[in-house]
């Protein structure tokens, strides 16, 4: 990755923050319980959470109030990791989703960098409630000023920029805090916040933006009264998505009133009325997957808030579309070679492009892995359909296999392969650090992989959204493992997970069986699998077997006792699977859900070298379980 010498700033200089002074604050603590036990060798999202952490912590700079670094360049000689002027839009990220991985697994390492991200949170915050980007002491912040307002001839004035699309994020962060917290604090923040967003988007009767762009945003509006529609405003669906997460909390009516205006403006200039994406109004070409699929999750959660079914019925159709046909989609039209090609390829395993409609083969963000993820389960959830398997195949797939969980191959990177910097000594640039860089990586969500290898074009770069964006994934997932209401307990995914309730053991894809051991009495239902017919699954509880009723896919166990264990069997059997995936061709082995082989296999550091799962049983691990005394629906 090269970088420019910009030797502007001396590490540990003061940044200049709009509120220097804050009040003092208590960091709320992670209780819960925690036990060993012994487990299946098989996925624990637990375990990814705590990698996340790990990079998330790891991956930022002490000397500038633990910023994280958001390029991280493993084919760099050396690796490096990278400051740019996307901080005042990624950062809150940060907070939101290190605290929610914190909720998962009660993990205690670097705690000390969730305080100074909170009192950042803080010292940001303006005397008109909107969160500023400071520039003094951060001079990276006015890189890339160009592309983020569109090529427009917008210049920065002053020490501090305005990122609504940041703003937006703050908003959720600070709505978390305040659920964890319980005090007046962090209440008032995210109302004056509310507050301050409302007098900054442009009001245009039924809708609302910001001007000129989402990333970079002035008070007022365009003089000629133009609407803005650069591709960049597509991303102002974190707005609504923070607003939504505001009025939850605070009940305040006007929050919600400007995430449908704000909402009003992305369907009509970023969406086809039958869902398509497009990347400026009418344009289907080179439209960003994760600039759609989070505004789908938002609009999503804003039509569920307010009990818009009409919206809720686009989502469905925009999903569908996105899922179905833009997951297989190239700027000629193409989606699929019906005499060659038996299945989808990306929505079989969660390949969704970062561009689509495009003539060359793009890398799949984990952020629009994630956001997929995450609209199949709510949707699932609000009875909009069923795409459980959906995310079951995606989660098992792309989103765990794009996590580094080893960084000992970047050290074996054949040295052709790799990029020289320039300039040629980056220690002495303020951007860059190659301290320790692949072992603070590890963690990391991959930001361009392809089907079969962590980096696009042997790139092994990743933007750390992804890795914020993955992680949060992780805890949709975990809190949606199960659900508890009125003494029923319903087993929506077959994956590991501990509860009050209930601990789950999958040994799944080795073997088609999942132990349900119970904590305290409940009205037992499973989801089977997509390739399990109900007539093929099997049932014991403590050893006696135990007929099955059924709910549609759910398997009804019925009353089960503290103490007893449900075991339910399926038969579970490989499937191989030709397909096109962005425009080449694979072939996928699959064990179930799980691709356990592809090919072609990846050079450096393959996806899917999975053969182990191929065997009929598992291996046995002790692991250490948390159960959070309290947690969040996030």
């Amino acid at each position: 990755m090269a970088t420019k010498g910009r030797e502007t700033r001396k590490p540990g200089d003061p940044i200049g923050y709009i509120t220097p002074d804050i009040p003092d604050f208590e960091v709320p603590q992670y209780e819960g319980e925690r036990y060993e036990v012994t487990v299946p060798d098989t996925l624990e999202l637990q375990e990814r959470a705590q990698f996340a952490i790990h990079n998330m912590t790891e991956a930022t700079d002490p000397e500038a109030d633990y910023e994280p670094y958001y390029i991280i360049g493993l084919r760099d000689d050396p690796p490096v990791m990278v400051h740019n002027s996307w901080h005042g839009s990624v950062f809150s990220k940060y907070p939101e989703s290190v605290s929610l991985m914190r909720i998962m697994t009660g993990s205690r390492q670097n705690t000390e960098v969730d305080r100074r991200w909170m009192e950042v949170t803080l010292k940001m915050q303006g005397p008109d409630g909107l969160a500023y980007t400071p520039t003094r002491g951060r001079p990276w912040a006015n890189w890339e000023t160009a592309v983020l307002m569109d090529n427009s001839d917008y210049t920065v004035h002053g020490d501090q920029q305005i990122s609504a699309f940041g703003n937006g994020r703050t908003l959720s962060t600070m709505s978390l805090f305040a659920r964890r917290d319980g005090g007046p604090l962090w209440r008032d923040a995210t109302r004056r916040l509310v507050d301050g967003l409302i007098e900054l988007a442009v009001d245009a009767g039924d809708m609302a933006y910001f001007w000129p762009t989402i990333q970079l945003a002035l008070k007022g509006g365009p003089a000629d009264g133009r609407v803005p529609t650069p591709w960049i405003n597509g991303e102002s669906s974190v707005v609504p998505h923070g607003l939504v997460h505001a009025y939850l909390l605070l009940g305040y009516e006007p929050a919600l009133d400007l995430a449908g205006k704000v909402i009003n403006y992305l369907r009509r200039n970023y969406f086809g009325p039958d869902g398509t994406f497009f990347s400026t109004p009418g344009n289907p070409r080179m439209a960003h997957f994760h600039t759609h699929s989070h505004g789908l999750l938002t609009m999503q959660d804003y039509a569920q808030t307010a009990g818009d079914q009409e919206l809720m019925e686009f989502v469905v159709r925009s999903f569908q579309w996105a899922r179905d046909s833009g997951a297989n989609l190239d700027g000629r039209g193409w989606r699929g070679w019906d005499e060659y090609v038996n299945t989808p390829g990306g929505s079989l395993i969660g390949y969704f492009p970062e561009h689509l409609g495009s003539d060359r083969p793009h890398g799949s963000e984990i952020c629009e892995v994630s956001d997929m993820i995450a609209l199949a389960m709510k949707l699932s959830e609000a009875g909009l359909g069923d795409y459980w398997d959906d995310a079951d195949r995606w989660i098992r797939n792309m989103l765990v296999e794009g996590q580094l969980t080893s960084t000992d191959w970047v050290h074996s990177l054949p040295h052709a392969d790799l990029i020289k910097p320039d300039p040629p000594s980056p220690p002495a640039n303020p951007y860059v650090t190659t301290d320790r860089v692949a072992e603070r990586s590890l963690g990391a969500f991959a930001g361009w992989p392809t089907p079969n290898e962590w980096g696009i074009r042997d790139q092994f770069a990743t933007m750390q959204c992804c890795t914020v964006n993955g992680a949060r994934a992780l805890y949709w997932i975990w809190e949606r493992v199960l659900r508890h209401q009125n003494g029923k307990l319903r087993v929506n995914l077959l994956l590991n997970r501990a509860s009050p309730w209930a601990d789950i053991d999958s040994y799944i894809p080795y073997q088609g069986r999942v132990d349900v051991k119970i904590k305290h009495a409940v009205d037992l239902e499973m989801r089977i699998p997509e390739w399990v017919s109900p007539d093929e699954a099997r049932c014991e509880v403590s050893g006696g077997e135990r007929r099955l009723g059924w709910n549609g896919r759910y398997a009804q166990v019925g009353q089960v006792n503290p103490g007893e264990v449900a075991t339910l069997t399926f038969p579970i059997s490989e499937r191989t699977d030709v397909v096109f995936i962005e425009k080449e061709p694979y072939t996928l082995l699959r064990k179930g859900n799980e691709v356990v082989s592809i090919d072609p296999p990846g050079r450096h550091y393959p996806l899917f070298k999975r053969e182990h799962y191929r065997q009929d049983s598992p291996g046995l691990r002790k692991v250490e379980r948390f159960v959070p005394k309290e947690w969040v629906d996030w």
